[in-house]
């Protein structure tokens, strides 16, 4: 583990819930209150609304000595959250709520930005923020109602393309929806959602692409081969561009794949169950140590690094070698020790 004795005070009783990789010295991770490993909690009582769940931003500084190679944030009163790196105006970390609430640890901000405006208040919102992505130099969120939104300054987020319309009807609400999105350019770009709800954008417009399936899309990722695969039901994988799709694996797992990233020439799948690679003709278990396995539930690249995180710890390889950043039941035993 990396400076466990200085990490365990910062994560004990929290999950990690996001990463990303600023470069290859510098990562982070986004944790939330675990109230399940609270002393007093028992299954009988009701939950806590999600905005009283404290958040953690924790940096981790490889360069640094151990009692500065990790740093936190603590944040409180946002819903559920996700975060991902920006270069613009300046490279740090912004951490959002599917409600569009943002912090950024920045000189020009005391740290929470205001939402978005919704479309019923005259904005360009609709729906909750499901995914955020760095592309080049800055940050892009995407949200239910089928709109791509990308971050050019403190509070000033602009819809990339033209606006999308979708004719609602009551009860399929599913059927339509971005919970995921990625980017070959700016110019390229290609959202997922719903019940086989995908769409293009090239530069100008977004178009709807013919998808072969109604399953729910839960991951999509443009690939280094010059293909996209998008994930359907619980597991499965689609190869394709444009209205041409192939299914080439096959899944039946109880959750769907969250992330799915393209590194060392082929596709890396995980959820909170897994980690899985798609080397362009079979759908496998990745091979890593046991201890990269517990890991899963997020993932990230940049610079050269893999990163895996989620409720068993972190991990990530660099250089053709894997390192374990830390396991949750390791950090909790070392807590529960007598000082």
């Amino acid at each position: 583990m990396i400076a466990p004795n200085y990490l365990a005070k910062h994560i004990v009783g929290f999950n990690v819930i996001d990463c990303d990789i600023r470069d290859r010295n510098t990562f982070y991770l986004l944790a939330r209150r675990d109230y399940t490993q609270d002393p007093s909690w028992n299954d009988s009582k009701e939950p806590p609304s999600e905005g009283r769940l404290q958040k953690r931003a924790l940096s981790l500084r490889l360069n640094n000595p151990d009692e500065k190679k990790w740093g936190v944030a603590r944040l409180d009163g946002l819903d559920m959250s996700l975060c991902a790196m920006t270069f613009r105006p300046e490279a740090n970390l912004v951490v959002m709520d599917i409600a569009s609430k943002v912090w950024m640890n920045s000189t020009a901000t005391n740290g929470f930005e205001p939402p978005m405006q919704a479309k019923y208040q005259g904005g360009l919102l609709a729906g909750a923020i499901t995914k955020l992505k760095c592309f080049g130099e800055h940050v892009f969120s995407c949200a239910h109602g089928r709109g791509i939104f990308v971050r050019h300054d403190v509070s000033s987020w602009h819809l990339v393309g033209n606006e999308l319309t979708f004719a609602y009807v009551a009860g399929t609400s599913r059927n339509f929806g971005f919970e995921d999105f990625d980017a070959v350019s700016p110019t390229d770009v290609v959202a997922v959602g719903g019940a086989g709800d995908v769409w293009e954008f090239n530069g100008q417009t977004w178009r709807q692409c013919a998808f072969p399936t109604t399953w729910g899309l839960s991951a999509v990722c443009c690939g280094g081969d010059g293909e996209v695969y998008v994930c359907a039901g619980g597991g499965t994988i689609y190869r394709g561009r444009g209205d041409r799709w192939t299914r080439v694996a096959e899944g039946d797992f109880t959750l769907p794949f969250k992330d799915m990233v393209w590194y060392e020439d082929k596709l890396w799948c995980t959820s909170d169950y897994g980690l899985w690679t798609f080397d362009g003709k079979s759908l496998e278990e990745a091979d890593v140590p046991s201890g990269v396995k517990i890991c899963s539930g997020n993932l990230a690249t940049r610079d050269g690094v893999l990163l895996v995180a989620g409720y068993g710890g972190a991990a990530f390889k660099r250089d053709g070698q894997w390192t374990e950043i830390f396991h949750d039941y390791a950090l909790r035993e070392l807590a529960s020790k007598p000082k």
